[in-house]
């Protein structure tokens, strides 16, 4: 059962990834605070005894997923147990089936009926570029409509300052 999902959403090279990465600054993942180097990491972390957290580094665009087969490798990865979910998105519709930004986390929802949903706009992303206000409040306007979705823009243009606002979005009781 998914619990949370927290998405984190930016065009292609963003800094969706690294933004990320970032939450192993919080010492509960493992990692000792120390966010890992390495290119690819693993898909399950604890998060507490009864609690998981698939992390995705890649979104489903960038992996060329319709919306059917990202929904499935996330129930896959979330089948037993309690978990929480930590996964890029692209804010637009793909050549390979995945929907836009709205249509998927209204798929999400379906799915999986999380207790709450969290979308974390990158804006500005990684290179300072910012999403026009009138975009944002349309995605914001249609996201909120859904439902238990939080919107959130965050400033990816520092690598880490992020980690722990994203991290305690997964940490509760």
């Amino acid at each position: 059962m998914i619990e949370r999902l927290l998405f984190v959403v930016g065009a292609p090279n963003a800094g969706k990834s690294t933004q990320l990465r970032s939450l192993f600054i919080d010492p509960r993942l493992g990692t000792g605070g120390n966010i890992p180097q390495n290119r690819k990491l693993g898909a399950h972390y604890k998060l507490s005894i009864d609690r998981g957290l698939y992390l995705r580094l890649t979104s489903p665009h960038e992996s060329r997923e319709s919306l059917q087969k990202f929904l499935r490798k996330t129930a896959a990865n979330t089948k037993d147990g309690r978990w929480c979910a930590a996964i890029p998105l692209q804010p637009d519709t793909s050549d390979y089936g995945m929907t836009d930004l709205v249509k998927t986390v209204k798929a999400v929802l379906k799915k999986f009926a999380p207790e709450r949903v969290r979308v974390c706009i990158l804006s500005p992303d990684r290179h300072g570029v910012s999403w026009d206000t009138k975009q944002l409040e349309k995605h914001f306007d249609r996201l909120w409509r859904l439902g238990a979705v939080e919107c959130h823009c965050i400033d990816a243009r520092e690598r880490t300052s992020n980690g722990t606002l994203l991290a305690d979005y997964l940490d509760y009781s």
